[in-house]
C-alpha cells in the first residue's frame, strides 16, 4: 500500500504525461503524500528493514522442498488429476505456474534475494480421499537457500488447480504449506517429515 501512494504521488507531482522523474519530482511527491495520507505515510518512511547480507557465506549447493495439500470432493480431485474439469488439464498448468512463481520470488517478497536455481520441479499426487499432494523442489547453487522458492511454488501451483475447478467445487481449500525438507548451507540436510 505505501509503494502505491508514493507511486500514485510521483505520478501527480510529475504530471500524467511526463517521463522523466527527478530528485525535485520525488522530493513534491513524498510531500504531496505525506500531506495526503498523514501519519500513515510518515511511518512508513521511520521504518527500519533491510535485507540481510549474505556476502561473507559460502556458496553450497542447496535444496528446498515444500508440500501443501489441496482439499476438496473426491469427485472433483479425480477430474482435477485427469484433466476433466471444464478447463481442461489442470495440473500442467499448475507445475508451469509453480515454476514460474519460483522466479518471481524477489519481486513478490520484499526482502528474498535473487537465487540462482538450477532445476525446480512440481508435483501432484491424490492423498487420502479428498486431498491432492502438491510437493514444489527446487535446487542451485548460491549463498542463501531456496525455501522460499519452493514454498511459493507450491503455493501458487495449488492456487492454480483451485482455480481450474472453484466454480465446481467451491469449498476448496489449500493447507498445511510447508517446508518438508532442505539441504545445503551451515544447517546441511534436514527433513521435518
Amino acid at each position: 500500500m505505501p509503494r502505491l501512494l508514493l507511486f500514485a504521488a510521483i505520478r501527480e507531482a510529475a504530471g500524467a504525461r511526463v517521463l522523466d522523474v527527478d530528485a525535485s519530482t520525488l522530493g513534491e511527491a513524498l510531500k504531496i503524500a505525506t500531506e495526503r495520507y498523514g501519519d500513515r505515510f510518515a511511518r512508513v518512511l521511520e521504518m527500519d528493514f533491510h535485507m540481510v547480507d549474505v556476502g561473507d557465506k559460502e556458496e553450497t549447493k542447496r535444496e528446498a522442498t515444500a508440500a501443501c495439500r489441496l482439499v476438496c470432493e473426491p469427485a472433483t480431485r479425480d477430474r482435477l488429476l485427469t484433466g476433466a474439469v471444464a478447463k481442461g488439464d489442470a495440473v500442467g498448468p499448475a507445475k508451469v505456474a509453480g515454476m514460474l512463481a519460483a522466479k518471481r520470488v524477489p519481486e513478490l517478497i520484499p526482502l528474498c534475494h535473487p537465487v540462482r536455481m538450477t532445476f525446480v520441479d512440481v508435483t501432484t499426487a491424490p492423498v487420502g480421499d479428498d486431498a491432492i499432494e502438491v510437493r514444489a523442489t527446487v535446487r542451485g547453487l548460491d549463498r542463501t537457500g531456496f525455501e522460499m522458492e519452493a514454498l511459493t511454488a507450491c503455493a501458487i501451483a495449488a492456487l492454480s488447480l483451485y482455480d481450474m475447478a472453484k466454480t465446481e467445487d467451491p469449498r476448496m481449500r489449500v493447507e498445511g504449506l510447508r517446508i518438508v525438507a532442505k539441504s545445503g548451507g551451515k544447517s546441511g540436510s534436514v527433513t521435518f517429515e
